[in-house]
């Protein structure tokens, strides 16, 4: 209704600088006194109400239709985010049960183990197999079998092996009781090799999400809720304590930007022999349409919690 008032008011304001630059001023009043008569009669014809109220309604009904395709549009952007993310996370990947079960194995038996050897690469870029460490297998029905070696090859001292390059927290800012004790960090997956040869990488923890982003150097900054397990083995005894409270850490999502709080802490308590990490994110920040966590936390473990279970990644 507004418009059309405005282009009535318009054409009427035009009309009448084009006459009254051509007509008398006793004409000029006559000409007012009409268009005067005119809008009454316009105003007081239901005929005239009635398509006012038409329009309006029409208006209103673009107004509304344009919101509900605005929200629908939003939505499936949403959708479309999460089916993102959740091909993302699962593809190439099968999850056992809490057993220990992949109930949709279909490699046949495989040996579990992680690479102790220099890197060197053989013909194809492929590890010598003589350099991998044996810790477990999976059968050919998909059930998994860790067995740990009793000795191992120490690869460092804990003060400067814990934590890997590239990650959040510095063996410099850690307190440890022993930090000279022999250590091996075997790494946060195990690679699961096929007559020699690595196929692919086993996860364990509670989430495909909070395995797949603990275990990647770029994706620890994402806050999906679960932990990741992982061994390691220590020569003696030795506890590992850290904690930071950062109040005002900025993260950029896309175009989005938020300052969020954030903490970590590390109560880590090494017996000699292997040990099972637990690394757990708890809460988390939205942006977007991605997390960022907020409380991270290094613990160790007796053993497998109830709710764990093994993720297998497969190599194309």
């Amino acid at each position: 209704m507004k418009s059309l008032k405005i282009i009535l008011t318009t054409v009427f304001c035009i009309f009448s600088m084009v006459l009254f630059a051509q007509i008398s001023e006793e004409q000029q009043k006559e000409i007012e006194e009409a268009q005067k008569k005119a809008m009454e009669m316009m105003k007081n014809n239901p005929q005239f109400e009635e398509a006012m109220k038409m329009m309006e309604g029409a208006e209103e009904q673009m107004k509304q239709e344009r919101m509900q395709k605005q929200l629908e549009d939003e939505k499936r952007q949403r959708d479309a985010a999460k089916d993102h993310l959740k091909e993302f996370y699962w593809r190439n990947k099968v999850a056992s049960d809490t057993q220990g079960n992949f109930s949709d194995w279909s490699w046949g038996e495989v040996e579990i183990a992680y690479y102790d050897g220099k890197g060197r690469r053989g013909p194809g870029g492929k590890l010598p197999y003589e350099d991998y460490r044996i810790v477990g297998k999976i059968s050919a029905s998909g059930q998994v079998d860790i067995n740990l070696p009793g000795q191992v090859k120490k690869n460092r001292v804990i003060s400067n092996g814990l934590f890997p390059q590239m990650h959040e927290i510095l063996n410099d800012d850690v307190t440890f009781s022993n930090p000279e004790a022999p250590f091996l960090w075997s790494g946060y997956t195990l690679d699961v090799l096929k007559q020699g040869n690595k196929i692919g990488s086993l996860y364990m923890g509670n989430s495909e999400r909070t395995t797949h982003n603990l275990a990647s150097p770029a994706e620890m900054k994402y806050g999906d809720e679960g932990y990741l397990l992982y061994w390691a083995y220590s020569g003696e005894a030795c506890t590992a304590t850290y904690s930071k409270n950062d109040p005002a850490v900025s993260h950029n999502e896309g175009e989005l930007s938020k300052t969020v709080d954030q903490y970590i802490r590390v109560d880590l308590d090494f017996k000699p022999g292997w040990n099972l990490v637990k690394i757990e994110v708890n809460g988390n920040h939205l942006i977007g349409n991605r997390t960022r966590w907020k409380w991270k936390s290094y613990s160790t473990v007796g053993s497998m919690p109830s709710d764990a279970r093994y993720y297998f990644r497969y190599d194309d």
